[in-house]
């Protein structure tokens, strides 16, 4: 994997030799899109530079729409775990959105989960969450855009330390923009976590240790400007190992992405490929459990490896009053699960590829100055095949080639009463495929364990959201909304009615989210604002034939609400960020059995500003010392995110 970093730095020969002829580069990512469209950035460069996070999961929590599946951070987490999701949706661990890089998808291709420590924040440009696109999810995307060359050559980093973080440096260059000619840019992160304790300190035993991560990540983009658009081609990697808390307990990875394509103005065409593997031991404790004096490994799965190959075309086109865009993506995915099973020394064998082809078609329309209306209509032609499941005693050796094809779409409408009152209103149905993990792979939380199932359904949710949105001062914005979701057919983790030790993934018959959201923004002086964004949700099983005991319950690790703010004052070269981010009490599964309590988790930032380009900066996390539930295991062991702790660093500009 090393000899696969190496290509990522050599564009950085090509960026010394950046000419003249400089020129502000002409964005157009995807299909172009008016000032007045629903989908907004969510955070800039100037959010992301002064932002304290290190991490890019760590940056999106400050806003409430977006969750993981658990709590814990990606330093930590296991990878499975990090599938990523706005708004509530979703009823298991599997990412219900689809996260872009400059249109192009980086969930993993087998699981769909997002490796968010992979990321350098040095490297973006702009962070949007996103209801419509080329790929869709029934969450939607969360879509990342790459830095460019500016008029000038860009040289920056960032270097970091803690007591738990370790040490981290993130760098990143750009050649100047041109007129004609190449130009390059290169990023890197590389990140030795040190890790902390995640299990309460009144039920660690000798197996207990600290959870640790190591990641190095590398990309770069060459790109050449031509009269009609701009050549390019990416490629990014990275290497990733992991302690999850034990001594037995260890997963690693590696992966390399690639992309080749023409950026237009209007237009944009791109090929494009991933090529992972992950391993991963799952061990339980052994004896008395709460004890936690020993363990063994049950499950080995040492080699799950996956692939991806797509092409992409977006275009967009002017007609009259109406803006149109059409966007074909057809993607091939294949992946297997090679592991043993410890209890019977069996090896066993599972996986199988899909196929999707996916063609939308959006209408963007002001039939008055006040008014906008975004019109999106999609069609997913989805085929499963090649599965196969052996080493197991009880199942099928193959499984038939199912096909799907579904409609989709959405209707989004704006109103501008004036210049600072705007109402929207939306109505969408999308539906999410299960990915390979969810049909063939099986997996193990200590002594809980889930089945895979290659029989589950096509997810669709259906949704209305009415919002109004007041510029109530110059200083002073809010913004309101209410939102209702069903979804049929989501995947979950179901247990027997007498078996809570074990779950199969199954399609629950129906669920509904229902919520309200509140953003309230207030600049009290020029050197001083604060920032309060809530987002209530109300979750419901409302039916599921293989257990009706589960009917009525809450999503599993949704909570009723999440609520984040922030105080940011910054007096001269100096800035002082007080973040603050809540959540009510959360169930850890979907027998509602395993309360997670409410938590606050408080972090301080100040940082100081020596110059335009030298930046040094210190946070206290989680100042208040608050535990902060992830997990609470069958035998009531608690799992928590860090305590008090610290980093400091300095950011350079050169």
């Amino acid at each position: 994997m090393i000899g696969r970093l190496t290509p990522f730095f050599l564009p950085l020969a090509v960026v010394v030799l950046a000419q003249e002829d400089e020129l502000e580069p002409i964005e157009a990512l995807g299909i172009a899109r008016t000032a007045n469209s629903a989908e907004n950035i969510v955070f800039d460069r100037q959010d992301i530079d002064a932002s304290p996070s290190i991490y890019l999961d760590d940056l999106l929590r400050s806003n409430p729409y977006f969750s993981t599946y658990r709590r814990s951070s990606s330093s930590i987490a296991h990878p499975t775990s990090q599938g990523g999701s706005l708004r509530g949706v979703g009823t298991s661990a599997a990412s219900r959105s689809v996260v872009l890089l400059d249109g192009i998808p980086l969930n993993d291709p087998f699981g769909g989960w997002v490796r968010w420590n992979r990321f350098s924040l040095t490297d973006l440009e702009a962070v949007r969450f996103e209801r419509k696109g080329a790929l869709s999810s029934s969450a939607g995307n969360i879509s990342l855009q790459s830095r460019r060359p500016a008029d000038k050559p860009i040289r920056r980093l960032i270097l970091a330390g803690g007591n738990i973080y370790g040490l981290s440096a993130d760098g990143f260059i750009a050649s100047a923009a041109k007129n004609e000619g190449w130009e390059a840019t290169a990023s890197f992160r590389t990140n030795d976590y040190a890790g902390h304790p995640v299990v309460r300190a009144s039920q660690r035993g000798a197996i207990d240790e600290d959870a640790w991560s190591s990641m190095h990540s590398g990309r770069t983009t060459l790109s050449n400007q031509l009269s009609f658009g701009r050549l390019y081609a990416t490629f990014s990697g990275f290497v990733d190992k992991r302690g999850n808390g034990t001594p037995l307990g260890r997963n690693q990875a590696d992966g390399f992405d690639w992309s080749l394509g023409l950026q237009g103005l209007m237009s944009h065409t791109a090929l494009f490929g991933q090529e992972y593997d992950f391993s991963s031991a799952f061990p339980t404790v052994t004896g008395v459990k709460t004890e936690r004096a020993s363990e063994r490994v049950v499950l080995d799965q040492f080699s799950v490896p996956a692939s991806s190959h797509g092409f992409l075309h977006e275009h967009s086109l002017d007609v009259g009053e109406h803006q149109l865009g059409l966007a074909l993506v057809a993607l091939r995915r294949e992946g297997y699960t090679h592991e043993i099973n410890k209890f019977t020394d069996v090896s066993r064998r599972a996986g199988g590829s899909q196929t999707l082809i996916d063609l939308s078609f959006v209408d963007e329309w002001k039939p008055k100055e006040s008014w906008n209306l975004i019109t999106e209509f999609k069609a997913e032609w989805f085929r499963n095949e090649d599965g196969i499941r052996r080493g197991w005693a009880t199942s099928t050796d193959s499984f038939p080639v199912r096909d799907n094809f579904s409609l989709g779409g959405s209707l989004d409408v704006s109103k501008a009463f004036s210049e600072t009152v705007e109402t929207r209103a939306a109505i969408r149905s999308h539906v999410r495929h299960p990915t390979l993990n969810e049909l063939y792979r099986p997996y193990r939380v200590g002594s809980f364990s889930v089945e895979a199932n290659a029989n589950l359904k096509v997810e669709r949710i259906t949704g209305v959201e009415i919002g109004l949105d007041w510029q109530i001062t110059e200083s002073l914005s809010a913004s309101f909304g209410l939102f209702h979701d069903q979804i049929h057919d989501s995947v979950a983790n179901v247990s027997k009615l007498n078996d809570p030790s074990s779950a199969t993934r199954r399609n629950l018959d129906k669920a509904e989210l229902q919520g309200l959201e509140l953003r309230v923004e207030q600049l009290l002086t020029e050197e001083l604002s604060v920032r309060l964004h809530a987002l209530m949700m109300d979750t419901e099983i409302r039916s599921c034939p293989e257990n009706p005991k589960l009917v009525g319950n809450r999503f599993a690790q949704v909570p009723n609400l999440r609520a984040t703010a922030a105080l940011v004052w910054s007096p001269s070269h100096w800035s002082v960020q007080v973040d603050a981010r809540h959540e009510s009490e959360r169930f850890d599964d979907t027998r509602n059995s395993r309360l997670l309590d409410n938590c606050l988790n408080l972090d301080i930032s100040l940082s100081r500003r020596f110059s335009k380009n030298k930046r040094m900066f210190f946070t206290v996390n989680n100042f208040s010392n608050e535990e902060i539930q992830t997990h609470r295991s069958s035998e009531g062991i608690i799992y928590q995110e860090a305590r008090r702790n610290w980093t400091a660093g300095l950011d350079w500009k050169f």
